[in-house]
C-alpha cells in the first residue's frame, strides 16, 4: 500500500493544508489529517480536519498559518516495534496524558531519528492485541469478580454481568459482596479509573471477548451438574456474537461440556467454531482468600478448539500472568481442574478416614499422623479436619466421577472421597451425642458455641457455601441454642443460618456446654482459654477440630472433655 502523502511544513497556510489533506483522500481511512515536519523530516505536529473546524469556529481565517490550529504534541511510535510493543507505547502515553487510547484513530510512525515514516490506523495496531477489545464476564461471584478486577487493573475494559440487582448496586458503589484479600481496594481503584463497569442487562451488552464464570452446582437428587446457567449464557452469546469473537469458558464443568454443549448452542446461529468464532476452556484454579495473588502467579491452563483459539486466549491471560500452559484439547483443560481438586479431596479423605479409624481406639489422629510423617520423607500424609467443604471440593470430585473411564466400575475415587469428607458434620454430631450420654445432658437443650463458620479459615474467606459447620447446624433441631463467632463472616450471614451472632468471643463461652473449633482461622485460638472457660457450664466439651490448642493444658481442667479428630477425654 502506498505511504501517507499528507506531509506539510509548519509555515503552511490552513487553506494549503486543506488542499494537501484532500490529496490524500485516495486512502479514505487516512483522510482528514496532515503531518507537520521540519526541513529534516522530523515530526513536529499533526493537523486534523477537526482542528481546522474548531479553529474556524473561533474566528481563525484559512489564510492564517497552520500553527494557529495544529497540535504540536502528537502521539508517535517507532516503526520498528512490533504491534504489541506499539500498543503498549500508545497505552502508556495515553495514561500519561489522562486520555483514552481510542481517542486517537490514526497513529504517526517515526524512525529512530524521529523522522516521519508513515501513518497507520489505530485499529491496525490493536487488531491482534486485547487492549482494544471489549470484554464481557458473565457471573460476578468468587470466580468472575476477582478475574474482572485483575484484568481491569491490567488496563483492559471490562463489563461484569450479574443478575442480582443488589449485588450490581453494591459493586457500582465499590462494595464487594464477599470477602477476598485485596479485592476491596482493587475494585475501587478500577472503578475510579473507569476501566470496569457492572450491569444486569444481559441482552443489550455486547463485546469482543466473552468469559463465562457462572455457577454449575451439583444436583444431589439426580447426581448431575446443573448446567442451566451455562446453557443460558451460551444462548445469549449465540444471539449477539460476531465474526472473530472469542469465547472462554471458565466455570468448572464435566468433561466434554465445551465441545458437546456450549459449541452446539453457539453454532445454532449459523456460525462455525474455528472459522467464524474462537472458543477455549481456561479453568479457574485459584484458592479463595488469595485469588487475586494467584491469578497473577499461577500458570494459566488453556485448551482451545484450535490453535488460534489458544493463541487469542493466551494473549488475554498474558496481561496478568506470563505462565501459560497450552494443553492439547478442550477436554484436557476441563479435566485439569477436576483432577487438581479431586486429588486434594482424596488426600484429605485419607487423613479423615484415618481419624475415623482412630475414633474406635480413642487415638489422637493428629499425633498419629505426625508420628507417621516424622523423618519419613516419602509422601507425607495430610492432616485431618472436621470434614472438607466449600463450593469447589464439595463438587469437583463428583464431576470427576462423572467422567467416562476404561475401568469397569467407572471413576469411583471422587465419589468415595466425598462420602468420607462430607461425613464430617455427622462425625462431630456423634461426638456431641457421646458427650451428652456421658454427662447426662440433653442434646436438644445444650448451648453450643461454634468458632469458625466459613468453610475454611486459611486463607481467609467469608464463604459459607457447603461449610461443614453449616451442615452440622442443620442436624440440630433448635438453632436458637447455637451461638457463632467467625472473624470474617458478617453478622447478617450468621443470623441467616438461624443461629445467634457473637461479637465478643468471651461472651460465647458464657453458659455454654459445647465449644466447637470448626475452621483454622489464625485468630481462633488468640484468646485467654483459661479465663474464657471459667464461664462455661460444667462439664463442657471442647472440640479442637484443627488441633489448635494444647491438649495437656485443657485436660488439666477436670470439667473439660477435650476432643479432637479421633480422640475424646475418657472421664
Amino acid at each position: 500500500m502506498e505511504r501517507f502523502k499528507g506531509v506539510i511544513k509548519k509555515n503552511f497556510l490552513i487553506k494549503d493544508a486543506i488542499n494537501k489533506m484532500a490529496g490524500n483522500y485516495e486512502n479514505k481511512f487516512i483522510a482528514g489529517m496532515a503531518v507537520i515536519v521540519d526541513d529534516n523530516n522530523k515530526v513536529l505536529g499533526v493537523l486534523t480536519d477537526g482542528d481546522i473546524r474548531r479553529g474556524i469556529s473561533k474566528g481563525i481565517n484559512v489564510d492564517e498559518s497552520v500553527e494557529k490550529v495544529a497540535n504540536f504534541n502528537p502521539v508517535v511510535v517507532n516503526k520498528d516495534l512490533d504491534k504489541s510493543q506499539m500498543a503498549e507505547c500508545i497505552l502508556n502515553e495515553c495514561k500519561k496524558r489522562n486520555k483514552l487510547y481510542n481517542k486517537y484513530s490514526k497513529i504517526i510512525l517515526i524512525d529512530n531519528q524521529g523522522c516521519f515514516y508513515d501513518v497507520v490506523l489505530l485499529s491496525e495496531i490493536f487488531e491482534e492485541t486485547v487492549e482494544n477489545k471489549k470484554i464481557l464476564i458473565y457471573g460476578m461471584g468468587y470466580i468472575g469478580l476477582t478475574l474482572a478486577v485483575v484484568l481491569s487493573n491490567a488496563g483492559l475494559q471490562i463489563t461484569g454481568i450479574e443478575k442480582d440487582e443488589a449485588v450490581i448496586k453494591d459493586l457500582q458503589n465499590g462494595k464487594p459482596h464477599f470477602f477476598e484479600n485485596g479485592l476491596d481496594s482493587l475494585l475501587n481503584s478500577t472503578i475510579q479509573e473507569h476501566s470496569i463497569q457492572f450491569t444486569s442487562d444481559v441482552y443489550n451488552t455486547k463485546a469482543d471477548i466473552y468469559i463465562i464464570c457462572v455457577g454449575t452446582p451439583f444436583n444431589k437428587i439426580n447426581g448431575l451438574a446443573d448446567l442451566s446457567q451455562i446453557q443460558e449464557v451460551s444462548q445469549d452469546i449465540a444471539n449477539k456474537i460476531k465474526k472473530n469473537d472469542l469465547i472462554i469458558l471458565r466455570s468448572t464443568v464435566p468433561v466434554g461440556t465445551t465441545r458437546n454443549i456450549v459449541i452446539p448452542i453457539i453454532q445454532s446461529n449459523g456460525y462455525k467454531a474455528g472459522d467464524d468464532f474462537h472458543i477455549s476452556f481456561a479453568p479457574e484454579r485459584t484458592v479463595e482468600g488469595i485469588a487475586i495473588e494467584e491469578l497473577r502467579t499461577l500458570p494459566q491452563v488453556i485448551g482451545g478448539f484450535d490453535k488460534k483459539s489458544v493463541e487469542l486466549t493466551a494473549k488475554l491471560f498474558n496481561k496478568i500472568t506470563k505462565a501459560i500452559i497450552d494443553v492439547e484439547s478442550l477436554e484436557e483443560a476441563e479435566l485439569v481442574k477436576l483432577i487438581n481438586n479431586a486429588n486434594r479431596d482424596l488426600s484429605f479423605a485419607f487423613a479423615n478416614e484415618v481419624a475415623y479409624i482412630c475414633e474406635k481406639y480413642n487415638i489422637n489422629a493428629f499425633k498419629l499422623i505426625d508420628s507417621a510423617n516424622e523423618g519419613y520423607i516419602r509422601d507425607p500424609i495430610s492432616r485431618p479436619s472436621p470434614g472438607v467443604g466449600g463450593p469447589c471440593l464439595s463438587k469437583d470430585p463428583l464431576l470427576f466421577s462423572l467422567s467416562q473411564s476404561e475401568f469397569k466400575d467407572g471413576a469411583i475415587l471422587g465419589s468415595a472421597s466425598r462420602k468420607i469428607n462430607s461425613f464430617g458434620a455427622q462425625y462431630v454430631y456423634n461426638k456431641i451425642e457421646k458427650f451428652c450420654e456421658k454427662t447426662g445432658k440433653k442434646i436438644n437443650l445444650i448451648k453450643i458455641f461454634i468458632i469458625g463458620l466459613a468453610f475454611k479459615g486459611i486463607p481467609e474467606t467469608s464463604d459459607i457455601r457447603d461449610s461443614i459447620a453449616v451442615d452440622l447446624i442443620n442436624l440440630f433441631p433448635n438453632e436458637n441454642n447455637i451461638f457463632i463467632k467467625d472473624f470474617i463472616v458478617d453478622k447478617q450471614q450468621i443470623e441467616q443460618t438461624g443461629c445467634n451472632y457473637i461479637d465478643d468471643i468471651y461472651e460465647g463461652f458464657k453458659g455454654t456446654d459445647v465449644i466447637l473449633i470448626m475452621n483454622n482461622h489464625y485468630k481462633n485460638n488468640k484468646f485467654n482459654t483459661f479465663e474464657a472457660l471459667k464461664s462455661a457450664n460444667k462439664p463442657f466439651l471442647f472440640f479442637d477440630g484443627w488441633n489448635m490448642f494444647n491438649q495437656d493444658e485443657l485436660e488439666k481442667n477436670k470439667d473439660c472433655f477435650y476432643s479432637t479428630m479421633g480422640y475424646m477425654t475418657n472421664r
